[in-house]
């Protein structure tokens, strides 16, 4: 699992790519540290890049989900492939972390 970290303003977006499963602990609980020195209200998982959501990714997220809660930090999935945003409706999982589809910003030169 590759986590690439990008703040805007209040918000931390991880960008993730590979297979969200017990090896993805490390790396995105490394990532997740940096919001202990600065102020954050939300955290976003990009998902678009995940291959892959097994049972020990399911348990990861509820529990990151709910560790953020404990903090005020809210938890968002974003851009999800087809076959992991199943996973996450099949499991419930979707009506305790929102899931959104955005297209990437598109920023003018003019």
């Amino acid at each position: 699992m590759l986590v690439m970290a990008q703040w805007d303003k209040e918000m931390l977006i991880l960008r993730l790519s590979g297979r969200f499963d017990k090896t993805a602990r490390v790396p995105v609980e490394t990532a997740l540290a940096e919001i202990e020195s600065r102020f954050c209200k939300h955290v976003i998982f990009d998902f678009s890049k995940v291959s892959s959501l097994d049972s020990a990714g399911i348990g990861k997220l509820l529990l990151l989900y709910y560790a953020l809660r404990k903090k005020n930090v809210a938890l968002s999935v974003m851009n999800p492939r087809a076959s992991v945003e199943e996973i996450l409706h099949v499991v419930n999982l979707a009506s305790v972390i929102p899931i959104t589809q955005r297209k990437t910003p598109v920023r003018s030169v003019a």
